[in-house]
């Protein structure tokens, strides 16, 4: 397949190195959020005539990246890609011959704090998914003050009296995309299956959670992020409250007008002036309309697609937040209470803080992802599938660290600089593989891996994956155990 017709015009791919799989870069789903466009719910396309060529991808959202020199530019963003605020395009790989295959979808929602990142950096690529018959789909959505403004003007000239969650609206307009025309691509509009990393999964937990994707979800993976609150410091806020606290004036404008007057790069810059104060909202917001309530609570009343889900996290994820004790003993009374919150402190003294903060991200992730298992159990709702990675990546010290799962399930690794072993070949080969499947059926296993089991009550076994790929009944220690009860109970 070299071309094919979408709703608003033919397209025409790129062939990979794989024979008979074609890629198809920079497909637009939505009009370019520009000018009176900025802050306001994405638009349809424009139609074109003639054959649009997909050859290269779009822009990404106008973004500050991840520090010059710092350790995630060299891992995963070692060349600049170009930048625009016209950035609503989505890349398809697709191995279909013809339109009627009805082969799997795996819509992917990268991460980057709901801040950076973008689809088609080098570490997604849907080439070896197309070798196990599934069609990848990566897309690019704003991000930052693009994705996330809030403010009353924004609500008042909205026809649902809301602001922000412009991001979360471009993935839904995405996922409706996909929904309309991957038969074109030779997909199953009827299996898709929405994934994510980091702020890519508590994205797909909110897309889940939100009444507007009804019936557009088959199955779900999260990894690092999702299930029950697994970053106490990330929850969503209310919009009123993210309202509350918007100061245009820290933008240098007095209004909304002004402010879509500024040039997107102007707007980014003085957005930049503003970290890393709260002025502007940088995450979704539960808005009573794309969001009606908070994650947990959607969660905990069955307010959610009940859907086959694959979760996990890696080993050394680190800490997402300030590292002091201070900020620490701060953050977990907060969340916990005065009572209990010295209770999981008594777990984490600071006498031994410097070595257990490398493991605090890991352990929340971990507790976070066994009680979306057990809940889901408890609700009769669907099968959760449970992994730890933590294969050490070789070259450093860094070990299992946040999003070095990528490498392995899109295969990818090669792209990296790291010295890959022969333990890394045959890890990225099972976890790409137990993907695939996921993606076909709901299920990761068909015999030629290790079995991998959901994770329930009577069962409480995750898949290791590293040197030894199996089911794994991976420590409990206590402060997994706590926070675990903490989430299920409250």
């Amino acid at each position: 397949m070299r071309s094919t017709k979408v709703e608003t015009g033919e397209v025409k791919g790129i062939p990979c190195g794989w024979p008979g799989i074609t890629a198809f870069y920079g497909i637009p789903y939505a009009a370019p959020p520009v000018g009176e466009l900025r802050w306001r719910p994405p638009q349809p396309p424009a139609a074109w005539n003639g054959v649009r060529d997909c050859a290269r991808a779009s822009a990404r959202c106008l973004q500050l990246g991840v520090g010059k020199g710092s350790f995630y530019e060299k891992e995963f963003y070692p060349c600049e890609e170009e930048m625009s605020e016209d950035c609503l395009y989505l890349n398809v790989w697709t191995p279909a011959q013809s339109t009627d295959e009805k082969l799997p979808v795996i819509f992917w929602v990268h991460g980057g704090a709901f801040m950076t990142g973008y689809g088609h950096s080098a570490h997604f690529d849907g080439e070896h998914f197309a070798r196990q018959s599934v069609i990848l789909v990566t897309i690019n959505y704003r991000l930052n003050i693009f994705g996330w403004m809030t403010h009353t003007e924004l609500s008042v000239e909205s026809e649902q009296q809301i602001s922000g969650n412009y991001g979360l609206m471009d993935q839904i307009s995405a996922l409706g995309w996909v929904r309309r025309n991957i038969k074109a691509f030779g997909g199953d509009p009827n299996n898709i299956t929405v994934a994510g990393q980091s702020a890519g999964a508590m994205s797909v937990q909110a897309l889940i959670s939100s009444p507007l994707t009804k019936g557009m979800v088959s199955k779900v993976i999260m990894q690092s992020g999702g299930g029950m609150t697994a970053l106490p410091d990330m929850r969503f806020p209310a919009l009123r409250e993210a309202e509350a606290r918007t100061d245009l004036t820290a933008l240098g404008v007095s209004s909304v007008a002004e402010a879509r007057m500024l040039s997107g790069e102007e707007l980014l810059r003085r957005w930049a002036a503003t970290m890393p104060g709260p002025a502007v909202q940088r995450t979704p917001v539960v808005d009573g309309y794309v969001l009606p309530d908070s994650l947990d609570k959607m969660a905990a009343a069955g307010n959610y697609r009940q859907v086959p889900c694959l979760i996990g996290y890696t080993a050394d994820e680190g800490i997402p937040c300030d590292p002091s004790y201070e900020h620490f003993s701060a953050l977990i009374r907060r969340e916990y209470g005065v009572e209990l919150g010295e209770q999981f402190l008594a777990l984490c003294p600071r006498a031994e803080y410097e070595s257990y903060k490398n493991v605090y991200f890991s352990e929340h992730l971990q507790a976070s992802a066994e009680a979306w298992a057990l809940l889901l159990e408890k609700q009769s709702a669907a099968p959760v599938y449970v992994y730890c990675m933590d294969r050490k990546l070789p070259g450093d010290q860094m070990g299992a660290f946040h999003a070095a799962d990528l490498w392995y399930v899109f295969k990818t690794f090669l792209r990296g600089w790291r010295p890959w072993t022969g333990a890394d070949y045959e890890l990225a080969a099972a976890c790409n593989t137990y993907w695939a499947n996921f993606a076909h059926s709901g299920d990761p296993n068909d015999g030629r891996l290790p079995r991998w089991s959901p994770y329930t009550a009577a069962n409480p076994a995750s898949m290791e994956l590293g040197e030894r790929i199996g089911l794994q009944d991976f420590p409990d220690n206590e402060r997994v155990r706590f926070r675990r009860a903490f989430l299920l109970n409250r």
